[in-house]
């Protein structure tokens, strides 16, 4: 199958370019940066020769020329900043970027058309389960809100039955990266420290990339009309995580009991609600479709993440003996 793909040199971007061309199928990029592309090529071992057409995700001409001759579409390229003094950036490329690809994509007759969501943009959920039945939630910061609005589009398309599959996946994490992505960026300043927190209600909800990869690309079948998926990972609350974290690590760290006074204080008041109120997600449908069947342990996805923390100088040896 030949396979349009954006955000390819991103962190899943990558990982889904590996799983791609591992699972034979011919791939082009729209990539903005040659060289960056180039990097990623080698960061994950990839043989196959890969096409690519130079532009932007905003610009009709660079995508028309992207999906010319292509059976499917991947949308999973993002301007992913938090920094709310860039919310009209993040508007002004996540939104049109996306209903631009879906509808040129659509339009050139692929089956399917995924498009790479995020939980945030259902979240908070309407039950127990992180459901893709739950209604879109926007504003918040910039990321979130501007892919509240391609998630609007998205569905909309899937209303007119054209064949878009949304996925959302919950905190992605995993080795190789040509930068620190968002939530290792979290991940490595909670283990530079002595203390976890303990929280009374949440969690961590963690997707290995590579995992997520696979099961992308297991859902690259045509004719199954729109559907949507939860890709939810593992979730542990925050007793759970923390057993994990020194089982991977080999450094205990104590456990404080942290209440929702003291953690406002922390970080922001988006922040706080997901960590108090993440809950599993519903991806038993995914991981059918997908073939994929079960994500793999999480103490395999934390030690690989870890290391590649430390061999990357993202984080001391000291604080992930076992991981060094």
């Amino acid at each position: 199958m030949k396979v349009m793909l954006t955000g390819g040199t991103g962190f899943i971007g990558g990982h889904l370019l590996r799983a791609l061309t591992s699972a034979g199928h011919d791939v082009r990029l729209l990539v903005r940066d040659a060289e960056k592309l180039e990097r990623m090529i080698g960061l994950q071992g990839i043989e196959a020769e890969v096409d690519y057409v130079i532009g932007d995700m905003v610009d009709p001409a660079t995508v028309q020329a992207s999906l010319e001759g292509c059976d499917a579409c991947i949308h999973a390229a993002a301007f992913t900043s938090l920094d709310p003094s860039l919310m009209d950036q993040a508007l002004a490329i996540n939104g049109p970027g996306a209903q631009l690809i879906l509808d040129t994509a659509h339009q050139q007759g692929c089956d399917p058309i995924i498009h790479v969501s995020t939980m945030s943009v259902i979240f908070p959920p309407s039950g127990d389960l992180l459901s893709g039945e739950d209604p879109v939630h926007g504003g918040g910061n910039p990321y979130n809100a501007s892919k509240a609005v391609a998630e609007e589009h998205a569905r909309s398309m899937q209303a007119d039955g054209a064949p878009v599959k949304i996925v959302y996946p919950t905190g992605v994490t995993g080795p190789l990266d040509l930068g620190l992505n968002v939530l290792a960026a979290n991940l490595a300043p909670t283990l530079q420290s002595e203390i976890m927190m303990s929280l009374s209600s949440g969690g961590w909800c963690l997707v290995d990339v590579r995992d997520l990869s696979q099961a992308i690309v297991g859902i690259l079948t045509p004719e199954m009309g729109p559907k949507r998926y939860v890709a939810g990972g593992t979730f542990m609350d925050w007793d759970e995580f923390h057993a994990v974290i020194s089982e991977v690590t080999g450094r205990d760290r104590a456990l404080l009991p942290t209440p929702r006074e003291a953690l406002e204080q922390m970080v922001d008041a988006e922040a706080v609600e997901i960590m108090l109120g993440i809950v599993p997600g519903d991806d038993k449908q995914l991981l059918a479709d997908s073939g994929l069947g079960s994500w793999r342990p999480i103490e395999e996805t934390l030690s690989d993440t870890i290391a590649w923390l430390v061999e990357n100088n993202y984080l001391e040896p000291e604080w992930a003996p076992n991981c060094s």
